[in-house]
């Protein structure tokens, strides 16, 4: 029997029954130690702030019948696949996803509620110049598309709030308070959904009805529309399918293709048996990119199927914050309902928006 370096880490480590040794750093550690070779470890990991962006999503679902309980080849192309441990959970999650969605009549409305948090590396105004806090900041947002897509969308956004800082002298209210939101905008524009392109970051109705269902078929268009981007080309997958997951109008069926797609994607793995998101729990799968010190990692029941959110996790040391930590999360809901609130409707600006030749949706206040 084989042992994986990993299991190799967790059975020999005498710390392992310290307080907050889990998956996720162990996980982190073995990359870290595999892939020594070719990192630039002189070279400072990414400050990209991820959470709830303030972006454009022109979105609305469509319905879907229950899902198929299908069955899954071990291998669906030619591409070296993911982990074996990791396509037999993806491939369980598929097999029992069990969400059926809801019918939506003419008129209504997805209620979709984004939240969760992310990082912020900031300046303070400290007496060294070049001083820094890591933090991690909440994201809100409050989405109502149109069932059927043929009426603009309305969203609401924050307030912003401190969660915890991580790392860093510690800062005061008054030093965050240029930093962090504390207000709530509430925006709307002249176009729907119906009206602009769908993409895998603003998928509509037209769009998300047109994806394969197919996983080999949809495999192939996720590569093609991913093509040039990103990295790597497989890390550019992995990030096309989180963008879609995370718009929270995916139906049930495609939901199921789409897990069964990660498990081609080369070097998805699962990197936690555990890991919680918001309230809820259940298999984190991440893709490690040794760029850039953090991963992505999509969190999945395998029991039911359900999406339980995503997060992202630094691996490696940076900026004060220790290889394991979750520096991001995001769990998206949705509810029908029957009409926009009105003081959403009447707290709304109205933004200007056109679509180009290329497709691309111009905005402006």
């Amino acid at each position: 029997m084989t042992t994986s370096l990993f299991d190799q880490l967790r059975d020999a480590d005498p710390a392992r029954g310290l307080a907050g040794y889990g998956d996720a750093y162990l996980s982190a550690s073995a990359h870290s130690i595999s892939s020594r070779s070719v990192e630039d470890h002189g070279t400072s990991p990414d400050r990209a702030r991820r959470g709830v962006p303030r972006s454009l999503l022109l979105v609305a679902p469509v319905a879907a019948a229950a899902a198929a309980l299908l069955v899954i080849a071990p291998a669906l192309t030619k591409a070296p696949s993911a982990s074996a441990d990791a396509v037999t959970m993806l491939t369980q999650a598929a097999q029992h996803l069990t969400a059926v969605d809801p019918t939506a009549k003419p008129g209504q409305w997805w209620e979709v509620r984004t939240t969760g948090f992310s990082l912020g590396i900031i300046d303070t105004a400290s007496t060294d110049p070049g001083a820094q806090v890591a933090i991690l900041e909440s994201r809100n947002r409050t989405a109502y598309l149109s069932a059927d897509g043929s009426q603009p969308s309305y969203f609401a956004d924050g307030p912003a709030s401190l969660v915890r800082q991580l790392a860093g002298e510690p800062v005061t209210s008054a030093e965050l308070a240029s930093w962090l939101d504390g207000s709530t905008e509430g925006w709307t524009t002249d176009l729907a959904p119906n009206d602009t392109p769908g993409t895998w970051q603003g998928p509509n109705p037209a769009f998300l009805a047109q994806l394969p269902r197919d996983a080999s078929a949809l495999r192939q268009r996720l590569y093609d529309d991913s093509a040039g981007g990103g990295n790597s080309t497989d890390g550019e997958a992995f990030v096309y399918v989180a963008d879609i997951l995370r718009s929270g109008v995916v139906p049930a069926d495609l939901r199921s293709a789409l897990y069964r797609v990660l498990a081609t994607i080369p070097g998805v793995e699962i990197t936690s048996r555990a890991a919680t998101v918001g309230t809820a729990s259940g298999i984190a799968f991440g893709r490690y990119e040794s760029h850039n010190g953090t991963r992505t990692e999509l969190v999945i029941d395998p029991a039911n199927g359900d999406l339980v959110g995503e997060r992202d996790v630094a691996t490696q040391s940076h900026d004060g914050i220790s290889a394991g930590t979750v520096t991001g999360q995001t769990v998206v809901t949705r509810t029908l309902v029957d009409a926009v609130p009105p003081t959403v409707v009447n707290d709304a600006q109205v933004l200007d928006c056109n679509v180009a030749t290329d497709g691309t949706v111009f905005c402006i206040r």
